[in-house]
């Protein structure tokens, strides 16, 4: 048994790391959201109507946020839905520095 290897190109992986970084924002960026209005997942799931499982799945990463997934949760949270998506964190978007 032959084990092959396969890599991926520097642009191919750049834009892997790239989709998985903007995840890992809107993830927290959903974080810091929740706890500055004390809102919990379940809280979260049912404003966007999901059952708490499937927000417990995009927390964890099993399952990818989709755009409709950032406006839901925008509208829920009051806020554009670019400072879900903002690499520097939520903060500034919500204080107005």
């Amino acid at each position: 048994m032959y084990m092959t290897t396969a890599t991926l190109s520097p642009r191919t992986q750049a834009k892997k790391n790239e989709n998985k970084g903007l995840q890992a924002i809107v993830t927290q960026n959903m974080r810091i959201a929740m706890a500055m209005r004390g809102v919990s997942q379940k809280e979260l799931a049912a404003a966007m109507g999901f059952n708490p499982s499937a927000i417990s799945q995009k927390m964890t990463g099993r399952v990818l946020w989709n755009l409709e997934d950032i406006e839901k949760a925008s509208d829920f949270f009051n806020v554009k839905p670019e400072a879900l998506v903002a690499g520097h964190g939520f903060e500034p978007w919500t204080s107005g520095l």
